[in-house]
């Protein structure tokens, strides 16, 4: 059974669940690869690439899509590990489904 104090702790952590995910989707992670750097928004949006001019010297098509590949999912993956750090420190490291 719920009693008055244990409505009250999970109202409070359902505000800090809040609170961290508007701060999880501010949140901005660069990933890079051969020369490609990405930054990312929320882990979703890209804002920003950066390519390096001897890439171009290269002049590999294949090369540049799997540095441009590796950039994202490494800026994608920092993006999920810090978020599932910051839920981590509002859950207390109980697992709730759908949750990161």
């Amino acid at each position: 059974m719920f009693n008055n104090a244990m409505m009250k702790q999970a109202k409070k952590m359902q505000e800090k669940m809040k609170e961290a995910q508007e701060e999880i989707a501010k949140m901005e992670t660069e990933g890079s690869s051969g020369g490609i750097s990405i930054k990312m928004v929320g882990g979703k949006t890209i804002e920003e690439v950066t390519v390096s001019e001897k890439i171009f010297e290269q002049k590999d098509k294949s090369l540049l899509e799997k540095f441009i590949k590796d950039a994202v999912n490494d800026a994608t993956n920092k993006a999920d590990k810090a978020a599932q750090k910051k839920m981590k420190k509002v859950t207390g490291g109980i697992k709730i489904p759908g949750l990161f």
